[in-house]
């Protein structure tokens, strides 16, 4: 566990330990652990629903916040970021509504919903320069075109293969290449 990304709470008998994957910032964590507060003195009744209760998510992901919120360099970086991002999208909606773009459109997608972003269809038509229903229309295509996972309910998704093949296609990762 990455230590910038757990977040630790004593309910007494018991600790909790949560953890988070690497961009994301909102939503439940992907690891749970429960442990005795005393691993020599383990509670009498064991866990039970009681102790689940106990656990507050919302806290937890409050303090999740303000930790990597320490451990992120400037916003300088994170600003370049999504300035790139914002012209590699209207790029290429500029070429039409390709695989590509609809690729370009749930990645930013996703990563917006995975770090909180307040109305993220929103957040998106201004980068694009198009209107929040404009963008859902979109995203609706990337689903249909097997781009995204929805998640029922909730904002955000996930990526699927052939999203992922088709940003490291058009978006090759940087860094030192090996030769052919």
């Amino acid at each position: 566990m990455s230590n910038d990304r757990v977040v630790t709470q004593d309910l007494g008998d018991w600790v909790v330990k949560m953890e988070w994957p690497a961009g994301v910032e909102n939503g439940g964590p992907c690891v749970l652990l429960i442990e005795p507060a005393d691993p020599q003195n383990y509670p009498a009744g064991g866990l039970s629903s009681t102790v689940l209760r106990d656990i507050d998510f919302r806290g937890a992901v409050e303090t999740l916040r303000r930790q990597l919120k320490g451990s992120q360099p400037s916003g300088k970086a994170s600003e370049r970021h999504e300035t790139n991002r914002a012209k590699s999208l209207r790029d290429a909606l500029a070429q039409g509504v390709t695989d590509e773009y609809l690729a370009l459109l749930a990645a930013a997608y996703v990563s917006a919903t995975n770090r909180g972003q307040a109305k993220p269809l929103d957040y998106l038509a201004e980068m694009v320069g198009k209107t929040a229903n404009t963008i859902k229309g979109h995203l609706w295509q990337a689903r249909k075109k097997e781009l995204l996972i929805g998640s029922a309910g909730r904002a955000g998704g996930q990526l699927t293969g052939k999203a992922n093949g088709i940003l490291e296609r058009i978006a090759p990762p940087t860094g030192p290449q090996l030769p052919n």
